[in-house]
């Protein structure tokens, strides 16, 4: 795609539909609202600036480079499975998370992001700050603006380059599923310094702002069960999905057949969230598991109807 100033391809996107005055003169902290969820403050943009983030996915953060062999979350087509996959010929598995994931990522991280891309936008630098306004609150970014999984994926670009990197030289295997990492090779003594590598290289590349969860920090071996972003890696290499996660997707899909007001109540003692929330989130396992075991998926469509789980599939496509 010929670069082209922004407000071409903003007006050739919306043919009328907005001005781009609109867009360049919005006050983005008029446009939004927060809610509190355990202990985290989630943002639901107005519909204006909703459209304007699905412009600025399109026409921006899709061409923000990613590196696609070590990170699979937030990505078309990226599965969890592809996260697991590199890790099932291992002996020995480091499994971490980053604290505060989205809080962690500053507008200063998003700006570099933005400033080392290719886009199609040939007069970014003019709208650098503007954007930033849009796609962060209060220097962050903020959990519930559809923009934020892509940039976070693109922030960490030098991390996760940094981290492959070394784990090669040291003959590791290193995947990321957004804020998960997972550090695995042929024995236990080759990744005991997993966690100060992982902590090095989050210091070098991304500063000081980012942690490691202790609490979720932990080594596995082969004999034991191995799990690994929901999914268990059996002795012989072989992955499937964890029980816990079939029991809970048959028990959803239970309810959602017979007692609807049932189901949206666990909704809400769960996690406090609606019913079509809950529902994304049923979407989202019926589609892994569609990724990981077809014949798993053949069960559950015997069980509960075709229709049943393809309009989940569907749905998880939108």
């Amino acid at each position: 795609m010929t670069p082209r100033p922004l407000h071409q391809l903003f007006d050739a996107m919306y043919h009328g539909k907005y001005r781009f005055e609109e867009f360049s003169e919005l006050n983005p902290r008029e446009h939004y609202t927060s809610v509190q969820w355990n202990n985290r403050t989630i943002y639901k943009p107005s519909k204006k600036l909703k459209d304007f983030h699905s412009f600025l996915n399109g026409f921006l953060l899709e061409f923000l480079p990613v590196n696609q062999s070590v990170s699979f979350a937030y990505r078309k087509g990226a599965t969890l499975l592809q996260a697991v996959m590199p890790h099932s010929r291992s002996r020995a598995f480091y499994r971490t998370d980053l604290e505060r994931f989205f809080d962690s990522i500053t507008s200063g991280l998003v700006r570099s992001a933005l400033e080392r891309a290719v886009t199609p936008i040939s007069d970014l630098a003019e709208h650098i700050d503007h954007l930033l306004d849009l796609l962060t609150i209060n220097g962050k970014l903020p959990i519930g603006y559809s923009t934020s999984p892509i940039l976070s994926n693109a922030c960490l670009l030098g991390f996760d380059e940094r981290l492959a990197s070394i784990s090669r030289e040291r003959q590791w295997i290193y995947t990321r599923y957004a804020d998960d990492i997972i550090i695995s090779a042929d024995d236990r003594s080759a990744i005991e310094a997993a966690s100060d590598v992982i902590k090095s290289c989050l210091s070098t590349e991304l500063g000081d702002e980012f942690a490691l969860n202790s609490s979720k920090s932990k080594f596995t071996t082969i004999g034991r069960k191995v799990k690994l972003l929901g999914l268990v890696i059996l002795p012989n290499g072989t992955i499937a999905i964890d029980r816990d996660v079939r029991n809970r997707v048959e028990s959803w899909l239970h309810f959602y057949v017979s007692d609807r007001s049932r189901l949206a109540k666990i909704f809400e003692e769960e996690r406090s969230e609606g019913m079509e929330e809950g529902l994304q989130r049923l979407s989202g396992l019926i589609s892994y598991v569609y990724a990981t075991d077809p014949r798993y998926l053949e069960k559950l469509r015997a069980k509960f109807g075709t229709t049943v789980i393809d309009s989940f599939l569907h749905r998880s496509a939108q």
